[in-house]
């Protein structure tokens, strides 16, 4: 069974998945009874890393950009996060399935 966390509401299980489909830590709801909740064990620590990540996705980004333009002039004009997603989207899908495993294996719930 896949690791969750219940809802401080309902008690409905939250998994992984759930906190991969939110878009931010901060508008976080439970997909049973729709309770706004906050994680406050782990997120102060996983915002710290994504201003970490963030520089580095840049980077990969730019360098990515600048290796393509070689074969593919046009490649220069299209914004770096476009060009990151397309070509290193499995790299940020890693950051993201750690970052919800991380919440539910040792986070903790509150409701708003």
């Amino acid at each position: 069974m896949d690791p969750s966390l219940p809802c401080p509401n309902c008690g409905h299980s939250i998994t992984e998945e759930n906190f991969q489909k939110y878009s931010n830590p901060f508008s976080m709801k439970c997909p049973s009874c729709d309770a706004k909740f906050k994680e406050t064990k782990v997120t102060p620590w996983l915002l710290v890393l994504a201003v970490i990540v963030a520089p580095i996705f840049v980077f990969i980004g730019v360098t990515l950009q600048t290796y393509i333009a070689g074969f593919w002039p046009f490649i220069e004009k299209v914004p770096t996060a476009f060009v990151f997603l397309a070509f290193a989207y499995p790299i940020y899908a890693a950051y993201e399935k750690f970052n919800a495993h991380i919440v539910v294996s040792k986070g903790a719930l509150q409701l708003k």
